[in-house]
């Protein structure tokens, strides 16, 4: 095996495993807890269920309940949707899962050999993903440099390798999440790109195969990845001239683009499998929360790129120059120009678009944008070598402002892993209060977003904080409305209850749009009612139900049931049941809250005085 080269011939490949031995060192300073949880459990959950609960389609769901409760890894099942003929499928695509796979296999075998639990979720199986991250990272950061030379001289290479991984949030997704897949998808992208430029220099079957079969993967990962495809297309062209020549390579090479499509296939072959196995079709839109997705029409642009939250050029301001180097790249390289800068257009506008904008926990700053660096790498290169080719002062005051940009990248890496920087709910008021700290005061913490459960109960525990406005009460005094029957002989207060039946399951409901509601991000809703069961609550299900609606779907649905132990409900007497509901991230100010209450059983009961109270 040959020696490495010496730093002074390869100074490039010295400081990427320079940062690569960087990464693994806080990767064990900072060991991973429960990283099977949350969204990776969705990520994750192939795994176990096929190999060692051999229940793909999860029929028996006790299982997944089992480790739930043992591991914490969630609080609800968001990660599967329930179907109706019985089972369940998973939310999130199994590239992850593929990925991981022999990381999987080896912590299978040595927790078998070594004693501990083999149920997937014990202490090998958990490093054994992260370990995993660790060697997608080294990947893609060895593969990125063999992009950068591609363009550029060992000097510059060696700069760009810096700045991505030291002064961009590159380093704490990989670091500290890189059991995420964006990490995953940095390094699917490195493949993308080498594989681009390598058929492009010389058209090979096998480019054309590597090529096909990365971007499959990336897209099996994230189906929204499928915009990758942006990159070879439109790589090598820049004028009339250069489509003409591209169609004819294309032409004379034809047999390379179903090569590539059928890699393509191949990689996203088992996916498909997967869904016709478990929904009997090839096809499945599995984010079915009405609370998610894409909006295509209003993207959220001002905020991915400038919201104090996780906006992408406020906690990695070192993209601008990135930005700038588009300038450079259109004088010296423009083959490359407009597959790149259509490509990070295009991919900023689908991260833009998707409700959730701030991609939930996880990082600081715009994670959803990781796989963009791979590209713009390129022109961030173009802008340093213009750098270096100024006055001596104005060189030495852009390399300034790049050291103190690296600095800040790693000190609010720093404080987003002691807590300063808080995953979630970052404001502009709280960024500024707590710039440059390393303690947090309880009274800054109040500049928060609101904190949000986590699990499906919510109580309102602060009431003075908030003013308090009764927005509804439903005593049932009028005449009946239609669908309604009221009761003289059984009644809280008043002349009249409402009796609700088999036949007259739901009371009248409250609604009301969140922008009437509130002009903040957040207001909380109190439902009161008054309960009179004829029979043992256990008997006769009911429930007290508040919900948001999109566009007449469901989503963020709260239901207390009479028989739930916090009541204390007793049959042939009036009771109180009382709900507090924290509103959503909404997904448009127009989406509507809805209270109403439930019966679920045949046995009648009958409610009062259904009281409905917003805090502001």
């Amino acid at each position: 095996m040959n020696a490495l080269p010496s730093f002074k011939k390869a100074p490039s490949l010295w400081i990427s495993l320079l940062l690569i031995a960087g990464i693994v060192y806080f990767r064990f300073v900072y060991p991973p807890v429960n990283i099977l949880s949350w969204d990776v459990f969705g990520y994750y959950l192939y795994l176990p269920a096929t190999f060692i609960y051999h229940d793909l389609r999860l029929t028996d769901i006790s299982w997944v309940h089992r480790i739930m409760e043992q591991y914490q890894v969630t609080s609800t099942l968001y990660q599967a949707n329930a179907m109706p003929a019985g089972g369940w499928v998973m939310k999130y695509s199994m590239g992850m899962a593929l990925l991981n796979a022999p990381a999987f296999v080896l912590a299978h075998v040595f927790s078998l050999a070594a004693g501990y639990k083999a149920d997937g979720f014990s202490l090998p199986y958990q490093y054994a993903w992260a370990i995993s991250g660790l060697f997608y990272a080294t990947a893609g950061i060895l593969m990125l440099r063999r992009i950068l030379l591609v363009f550029f001289g060992e000097s510059i290479s060696s700069l760009v390798l810096i700045i991505i991984v030291l002064s961009t949030n590159y380093f704490q997704l990989t670091a500290f999440d890189g059991y995420l897949s964006h990490n995953y998808l940095f390094t699917i992208y490195t493949f993308i790109v080498w594989f681009t430029i390598q058929w492009h220099r010389q058209p090979k079957w096998k480019y054309a195969a590597g090529l096909g079969f990365a971007m499959g993967l990336a897209a099996l990962v994230r189906p929204s990845e499928l915009v990758c495809v942006l990159i070879p297309l439109l790589w090598g062209i820049s004028n009339s001239g250069d489509l003409s020549r591209k169609l004819q390579l294309l032409k004379k090479n034809y047999t390379h683009i179903f090569v590539l499509a059928m890699t393509a296939i191949i990689a996203g072959l088992p996916q498909l499998l997967y869904w016709k196995y478990s929904t009997g079709q090839w096809l499945y839109y599995s984010y079915n929360n009405a609370g998610e997705g894409f909006d295509f029409g209003q993207p959220y642009l001002k905020e991915v790129l400038f919201s104090f939250r996780k906006g992408w050029l406020i906690y990695t301001p070192v993209m601008v120059f990135a930005l700038a180097g588009f300038i450079s790249l259109y004088q010296k390289n423009r083959a490359v120009l407009y597959s790149i800068l259509i490509y990070f257009l295009v991919n900023l506008y689908v991260v833009s678009s998707w409700t959730c904008w701030w991609y939930a926990g996880g990082s600081y700053s715009q994670r959803a944008l990781l796989s963009s660096y791979v590209l713009l790498a390129i022109p961030l290169g173009y802008v340093i070598q213009q750098i270096i080719s100024w006055n001596r002062i104005l060189r030495a005051g852009m390399f300034v402002l790049l050291a103190l940009m690296l600095a800040l990248n790693l000190f609010q890496t720093w404080q987003w892993a002691h807590g300063v920087i808080d995953r979630t709910r970052m404001t502009r008021a709280y960024y500024l209060a707590t710039f440059g700290k390393t303690e947090v005061t309880g009274d800054e913490r109040k500049l928060l977003l609101i904190e949000r459960p986590t699990d499906a109960v919510e109580i309102l525990k602060n009431e003075l904080d908030y003013s308090r406005l009764t927005v509804a009460v439903f005593d049932f005094e009028q005449p009946a409305a239609q669908g309604e029957i009221l009761s003289r002989d059984t009644v809280f207060e008043g002349k009249y209850a409402l009796r609700m039946d088999e036949l007259h399951p739901y009371s009248p409901a409250f609604e009301m749009p969140f922008s009437q509601m509130t002009g903040k991000d957040h207001a909380w809703i109190r439902a009161e009612v008054k309960v009179f069961p004829i029979k043992e609550v256990s008997d006769n299900m009911a429930a007290l139900v508040i919900t948001f609606q999109h566009k007449g779907e469901v989503y963020n649905y709260r239901a207390c049931s009479i028989s739930s132990k916090s009541f204390g409900m007793k049959p042939l007497q009036w009771n109180t049941m009382r709900m507090d509901y924290l509103t959503p991230e909404v997904r448009s100010k127009d989406d509507q809250v809805k209270v109403y209450f439930w019966l679920q059983g045949k046995t009648p009961v009958y409610i009062d005085n259904l009281k409905i109270d917003i805090f502001q």
